[in-house]
């Protein structure tokens, strides 16, 4: 596929960005005298002019040029007026690509490209995406995982697409010619992270598991994850209880696939959500959420670690 002459990558995912970036490449730039026909520019330093001067030049031996200004968002909007002429008739053989942070579709350049350039949006995938993601990575790898090794991957790993896809590359390695995969082996080669972390931590609370809760809560505070964070996380965890409890008390039977349908969440997550709602009443729940806002006041007034140890105990008390 050939490349366009103006393509816009943008998005919040940095590994997304950067496979995007690597595939207009490719498709703009064949062998010979590639790194001849490469200019790299960065925002805000980067003059615009000197861009335009550059996507304008004809390429070296023939082929085609690539002209890639990255961090274009930090371009304020008077510094596109040079850019936009260019725009509206862009020299055939050279592919200007900007790479940015977001798109304000609403200024004069974000409507220009949008008219102009080939968008390619990197957003960060949501939780119900990531065994998606873990799929692919793995075909393209040639790993033939075996039952529950790509959601025991994606639990340990958590939201970070450039850790899950160098954990699915060491099990590639470590699997070879056959790629094979067990979920033995998981556990074995893949490190759990600070993400992975948190979620154990949630899990522990769900499942009202004191000595759990506590022990991931101190092994969180160790490596730095702010109390603030941590609240908001055990927030989350508390409002998909509440959801997947109301699920419960609506219908006789609510299976994985009800779940993850109406909270938003993989379905191997909402099989552990299942579980822990049932250890839960709907005035439990309640209780713990005037338990979050009293721990959030008291976090922003001063109290240190201390309060979510307060929060930990209450939650995984059980009424009679």
């Amino acid at each position: 596929m050939k490349a366009a002459p103006v393509v816009y990558i943008y998005g919040d995912e940095s590994f997304l960005v950067a496979r995007a970036l690597a595939e207009v490449e490719g498709e703009a730039l064949g062998p010979g005298a590639a790194e001849l026909n490469r200019e790299v520019y960065e925002a805000p330093g980067a003059s615009p002019a000197a861009v335009v001067s550059a996507a304008k030049t004809l390429p070296f031996l023939g082929g085609r040029r690539l002209v890639v200004v990255r961090s274009a968002h930090l371009w304020l909007a008077d510094a596109w007026q040079p850019v936009l002429p260019y725009l509206g008739a862009p020299n055939p053989s050279t592919c200007l690509v900007f790479v940015a942070a977001t798109l304000d579709k609403r200024t004069k350049a974000g409507k220009a490209l949008e008219k102009a350039a080939r968008l390619v949006e990197c957003r960060r995938p949501s939780e119900r995406e990531l065994p998606g993601w873990a799929e692919r990575l793995a075909r393209e790898a040639g790993l033939r995982p075996g039952p529950g090794v790509l959601e025991s991957v994606v639990l340990r790993v958590g939201p970070d697409l450039q850790l899950l896809h160098q954990e699915i590359e060491k099990l590639r390695t470590f699997a070879g010619e056959g790629g094979g995969i067990t979920r033995e082996d998981v556990e074995a080669l893949v490190g759990e992270s600070r993400a992975t972390t948190v979620f154990v931590f949630c899990d522990a609370l769900g499942a009202r598991d004191l000595a759990a809760a506590t022990r991931t809560l101190r092994r969180l505070l160790q490596l730095g994850e702010p109390p603030v964070r941590l609240l908001y996380m055990i927030h989350r965890h508390v409002r998909l209880l509440w959801s997947t409890r109301e699920l419960l008390d609506e219908r006789l039977r609510a299976d994985r696939s009800a779940v993850a349908a109406a909270v938003g969440v993989p379905p191997f997550v909402a099989d552990g959500l299942l579980r822990q709602a049932k250890g839960w009443r709907a005035e439990d729940l309640r209780d713990a959420f005037h338990t979050l806002v009293a721990t959030d006041v008291a976090l922003k007034t001063g109290a240190g670690a201390e309060a979510l140890d307060a929060l930990v105990l209450r939650l995984c008390a059980r009424r009679r």
